[in-house]
């Protein structure tokens, strides 16, 4: 996939929202569910024990989602506030077994100038890659530290995937099957009300 064709396909799919994943629930909330890492909602995991729960999670609904051998587009980003000369996927070894195309910076003034200034961009990047269960397991846990940041894309599937430090958020094809997935991981959801 060219640089040209990604941004030809966000905009046919998810043409409310840029690729940036903290944003995906406020645009999307009628496909949006999040699922927590964690029992009682615990955000970072303390131990191999919690460690093991996290990743049995993590793996076993992105799976229930793509199935193995999926077709993924892997992406990621930082934002710059100033000239650097390096990127996030050169510098973090978490990101050397993917091979990254750099997309066009997003210009977060223009996209939202009540919380950005001028000049602060969002520089973002995605790889093509292959969903197998435990075969990003190193990622996902780079995520669940706060460590980097990174979602994921079934371009099949019409899914988003979006871990963070706490869990994972997911924008699904449609609400119906939203609300399938929701009901199946129950116990993995927050007692709050709005969801989070």
């Amino acid at each position: 996939m060219t640089k040209e064709e990604f941004k030809i396909f966000w905009a046919s799919r998810y043409p409310d929202t840029i690729p940036i994943s903290y944003l995906f629930k406020q645009d999307y909330p009628d496909r949006w569910f999040r699922i927590h890492s964690l029992p009682k909602s615990k955000r970072y995991a303390e131990c191999e024990d919690e460690w093991a729960i996290l990743l049995t999670r993590h793996n076993q609904i992105i799976t229930d989602l793509l199935g193995s051998n999926a077709k993924i587009l892997l992406v990621t980003g930082e934002y710059n506030w100033g000239e650097r000369a390096t990127f996030i996927t050169d510098e973090e070894e978490v990101f050397k077994p993917y091979h990254f195309l750099r997309l066009d910076n997003i210009d977060l003034f223009e996209f939202n100038p009540d919380d950005y200034d001028n000049y602060e961009i969002y520089r973002s990047a995605f790889a093509e890659t292959i969903w197998n269960p435990n075969q990003h397991n190193n990622l996902l846990k780079e995520i669940a530290a706060n460590k980097t940041g990174a979602f994921l894309i079934s371009m099949d599937k019409n899914i988003l995937i979006a871990p963070y430090d706490g869990g994972i958020d997911f924008v699904l094809k449609d609400g119906q099957t939203r609300d399938i997935y929701k009901q199946k991981y129950k116990e993995w959801l927050s007692e709050r009300e709005d969801g989070l």
